[in-house]
């Protein structure tokens, strides 16, 4: 049944729940998108992805105050690892790719409006 895999993959619901302020954006599946919501300066860390291939998608939904997200293991080649987040609709698109030691998150092919640092 190959022929139905995006079929399946697109009716399967792709949106995560935002953690909150201090909390961790665990990706479970390819093809997510976790739209944020602050009420006030926050932040989040994204767990380091479990293999190489996962997309997600990170949007600031309602800005309340800017959303700091932080990935221990870098979020492009040069391993930045703090993403800002400071108007409604700051997009980031990701994609897990591997290093010598594990996964990490690398920019895929959409930054709008983040600042990295």
């Amino acid at each position: 049944m190959s022929h139905r895999v995006h079929s399946d993959l697109y009716r399967v619901p792709k949106s995560m729940a935002d953690p909150g302020n201090g909390g961790t954006i665990r990706v479970s599946q390819d093809l997510q998108i976790c739209e944020m919501v602050s009420a006030a300066p926050e932040t989040r860390i994204l767990a380091a992805p479990t293999k190489s291939g996962i997309r997600l998608v990170l949007r600031l939904m309602t800005d309340g105050g800017n959303v700091v997200v932080t990935a221990a293991e870098g979020l492009n080649a040069s391993l930045e690892t703090e993403a800002t987040f400071a108007d409604a609709s700051d997009l980031l698109s990701l994609i897990s790719v591997s290093t010598a030691t594990g996964y990490r998150w690398e920019i895929a092919e959409g930054n709008t409006g983040v600042t990295l640092a």
